[in-house]
């Protein structure tokens, strides 16, 4: 594009923000490389080359070092030279509706997209600054010319023009006069501009503006007035007025009209969005303080209640990381729609920022009232999201504070609700917490935590305890996890449950994690110089580390500094952490890789990976997270997901670890469905260095794997929560060679079946805690090659039968049994078991004390 004689057009662009600024010249330097772009980055600079070099448009920040862009605009040597271009960035809008009206041409807010865009808009604002140039130009020479005046009037598209009588009969309409209002020229000539174009209720002060202005032969000054279209819609113009007088004829009113909609609708929509969060449409920060000041003032006379109400949503970092902003925005925008349902038309519902969400209350009657909304909250936000074809259910943790009685101030008011809201969520979420004192001696604490926490790593407060690993196939140790500790002077030993979250929030678990990197880096390096025999130590990453920085350089780093080999260095990270950025984070792990250390993706299971993201990680080993170890024995959902992970992993040929093993009943489990490590209190607690160098060089294993490890033989199970009936099964079955275990209720059987390989179960239908039959269910699911048998009465037997589908061995005995029936009912499901679910393995391990099971096999 050129300027007005076909010279080269000159942009100015004033901007202290060099990347903005760089930004913008970047976007003309692609779209119009034939214009000049110079850069000023304050007022002064800017005046020094305007006499100089005067720019054809001005591109100026709102607020500069040295000054405002309103005092550019009020500068009499700049006066109509050239247009200039507001920009302004977000919070600054009310500002730069005043620089409009004291004479930019227009404004932009700043954005990448809004920098993008620049050509297109200079372009356009200098042909709006040119059409309002020739509008000036046309006013000048009015009086030389009338019917040039008029004809440059009717090319003029942006526009209208329009000349009527004292009485309002239309006697001029220009082509923008039609575009504008829908009527052509030959229709609104002779009509009266009053019917045409001014509301109903304008129309009487619009007629005596009209004979005022007659009688004085004085425009009024130029004014915003809303119009009316030919189909009844509205069009807001800025309009100015002439009066024109000619020797023995009446007067005649001239009216020029700029639609000025568009500029009205931003505006509009920029005083909104000082007041509103953009994304969920809810009041903002500013709003919400005003209003909670204004409903304290009015319950101070009142006597009511006000409630606020703070509300954070459960896990909604792990959704938003591993699902995406955009799936998060959206979550964020359903949540706001419940809330904003869910309350009075009086009340009022903010967004504060994040994922945290407060609610002010106003005229309660009853504190109850504001307990009874606030399990409603609770229970509108548990129903499931449905979002981009998935189901999400939420939950969030809620806190109250209530004015007069835990304080009159709004600020202390939002405080105290905060920290019920940590209340609420320290005792699991998805509840409610209403205000107390004690609570704010708590925060308090937690204050105190974190100033103790910003100075333990200079006074060397923390140390490293080591967890071993066990390869469950030697039973040797295959390496040790380190875990950090906060020796705190007062307090003793600091678990890091207790202090990591707040690391992770203050930012401290960056320089925290670099310590530990570096101390088991040293202290691998030591052991090894005093010969003790190491094979690895697994290092925890947190989301900070992995995202910001240069992780594998600080890798390199301290790998250089110690020495140590990087196959000896193990790194832990979440799920969830891998989940963010997928190209970003297969970028980090392979350099991690390269650079020879091995990685390992803990607590799997609980985050929302795919199999399809997982096989792109190049990682060795997958940590099934301890929630699922904890009900490995008795749970079939927690099993089935356990196993499944232990299988995946074999596929993937990555080596499984289960962590959180704390019982022998969970070790022989993992060790049945093949799981390659274990880590847990039933092996060791964490121990300091020194106990862990002397466990390893013991050596002498774990007494629990040895006990696990059962032989061969026909292995019975009877389950019967009747002590004589369970002696009375033992007594009949005891002299057929099997070795019997029993259990006084299901969840003993359960244990059993963990430990012990056991072929046949015996089971009573009626018992205490759990029927045999969802006893059968669940040892189905976990131990689906045990052969099953009931004793059950006629009608249990007839009703259960009914409802099951029999697709694997399972057995009835009548609860009138005798010796020989239960004898022989026995051994058919041993031979049932031996002809179609013993292993080759388990044949070879038969015992020969069991004659009863070699006639079997035979």
């Amino acid at each position: 594009m050129k300027g007005a004689n076909e010279k080269t057009m000159k942009i100015r662009i004033v901007e202290d923000e060099r990347a903005h600024a760089e930004a913008i010249s970047r976007s003309f330097g692609a779209a119009l490389p034939d214009a000049r772009v110079s850069i000023c980055a304050t007022l002064a600079e800017y005046r020094a080359g305007l006499a100089s070099d005067p720019p054809d448009i001005v591109l100026i920040d709102l607020n500069l070092p040295d000054g405002s862009a309103l005092e550019a605009l009020t500068c009499p040597a700049e006066e109509g030279a050239f247009p200039l271009l507001i920009m302004t960035a977000h919070g600054n809008e009310e500002m730069a509706v005043a620089a409009m009206k004291a004479g930019a041409l227009d404004y932009i807010v700043k954005s990448a997209q809004a920098f993008a865009c620049m050509p297109q808009t200079v372009e356009r604002a200098l042909r709006e600054w040119n059409l309002l140039r020739k509008h000036r130009q046309a006013e000048l020479s009015l009086c030389e010319s009338e019917s040039r005046f008029r004809r440059i009037l009717q090319e003029i598209p942006s526009i209208a023009f329009k000349g009527y009588g004292v009485d309002g009969t239309v006697r001029y309409w220009n082509l923008a006069s039609e575009l504008f209002y829908g009527y052509s020229a030959g229709e609104a000539i002779g009509r009266n501009l009053l019917d045409l174009v001014i509301p109903e209720g304008m129309r009487a002060e619009e007629k005596r503006r009209m004979l005022r202005m007659a009688e004085t032969g004085r425009a009024d000054p130029p004014s915003e007035q809303c119009l009316l279209r030919r189909d009844g819609s509205r069009i807001t113009v800025l309009s100015c007025h002439a009066v024109v007088r000619r020797p023995g004829e009446a007067p005649e009113l001239y009216g020029l009209d700029i639609d000025i909609s568009e500029r009205k609708i931003n505006e509009e929509q920029l005083e909104y969005l000082a007041t509103h969060d953009e994304l969920t449409g809810l009041a903002n920060r500013a709003l919400f303080h005003d209003r909670l000041e204004q409903s304290l003032h009015y319950a101070k006379r009142s006597g009511r209640i006000v409630a606020v109400l703070l509300l954070d949503l459960d896990r909604f970092k792990i959704i938003n990381d591993s699902l995406g902003h955009s799936f998060g925005d959206r979550l964020l925008s359903a949540v706001a729609q419940r809330l904003d349902r869910v309350v009075r038309d009086t009340d009022t519902v903010a967004r504060l920022g994040g994922d945290e969400f407060v609610l002010l209350l106003a005229e309660v009657t009853e504190p109850d009232d504001v307990g009874l909304l606030a399990s409603r909250i609770l229970h509108e936000l548990a129903v499931p999201h449905r979002i981009e074809g998935r189901e999400i259910v939420m939950s969030a943790s809620l806190g109250i504070s209530l004015y007069p009685k835990d304080s009159g101030d709004g600020s202390t008011l939002i405080r105290n609700a905060d920290i019920a809201m940590y209340r609420a969520k320290q005792e699991g979420g998805g509840v409610f917490s209403f205000y107390a004192p004690e609570m704010n001696q708590r925060a308090m604490e937690t204050m105190e935590i974190e100033s103790a926490l910003r100075l333990a790593l200079e006074r060397g407060e923390f140390t490293l305890y080591y967890q071993p690993k066990v390869d469950l196939a030697s039973g040797r140790i295959s390496g040790c996890e380190a875990l950090i500790r906060w020796l705190h002077p007062r307090r003793g030993v600091v678990a890091p449950a207790d202090f990591i979250p707040l690391a992770e929030e203050t930012g401290l678990i960056v320089p925290i994690g670099t310590w530990v990197l570096k101390e088991a880096c040293r202290q691998v390096r030591a052991w090894q110089a005093e010969g003790v025999p190491i094979a690895n130590v697994a290092v925890n990453l947190s989301a900070r580390q992995f995202r910001t920085g240069d992780l594998p350089g600080l890798v390199r780093e301290v790998l250089g500094e110690t020495g140590l080999d990087p196959h000896l260095l193990e790194l832990e990270m979440t799920e969830s952490m891998v989940m963010a950025d997928h190209a970003q984070v297969v970028a980090v792990m392979e350099e991690l890789t390269a650079i020879g250390v091995r990685l390992s993706l803990d607590d799997f299971g609980t985050g929302y990976s795919s199999f399809a993201h997982l096989s792109h990680f190049p990682i060795n080993h997958l940590k099934i997270d301890r929630s699922f170890i904890k009900q490995i024995v008795t749970d079939p959902n927690s099993a089935t997901i356990a196993t499944s992970i232990i299988a995946m992993a074999h596929r993937m040929r990555l080596k499984a670890i289960a962590e959180g093993v704390e019982t022998e009943a969970q070790l022989a489990y993992l060790r049945k469905q093949g799981c390659d490590e274990i880590q847990g209190y039933l092996l060791s607690r964490p121990l300091p260095a020194s106990e862990y160098a002397a466990l390893v060089r013991r050596d002498a294993g774990f007494s629990c794997l040895s006990a696990a490890e059962q032989g061969g033989g026909r292995t019975l199970l009877i389950v019967h929560d009747e002590p004589h009936t369970l002696d009375s099964l033992q007594r009949a079955l005891g002299g057929d060679g099997y070795r019997i275990l029993t259990a006084s209720d299901a969840f003993e059987g359960l244990e059993l079946l963990a430990r012990e390989n056991v072929q046949v179960v015996l089971s009573d239908q009626r018992m205490a805690r759990i029927s045999g039959s969802e006893f059968f269910d669940r040892v189905r699911v976990l131990h689906p090659d045990t052969v099953r048998v009931v004793i059950a009465g006629q009608a249990e037997r007839e009703a259960d039968s009914d409802s099951r589908n029999c697709d694997q061995p399972y057995s009835f005995l009548l609860e009138s049994w005798s010796d020989e029936l239960l004898r022989g009912q026995i051994q058919d499901s041993f031979r049932w078991y031996e002809t179609n679910l013993r292993s080759p393995r388990e044949a070879t391990l038969e015992s020969p004390r069991c004659p009863a099971a070699r006639d079997g096999a035979e």
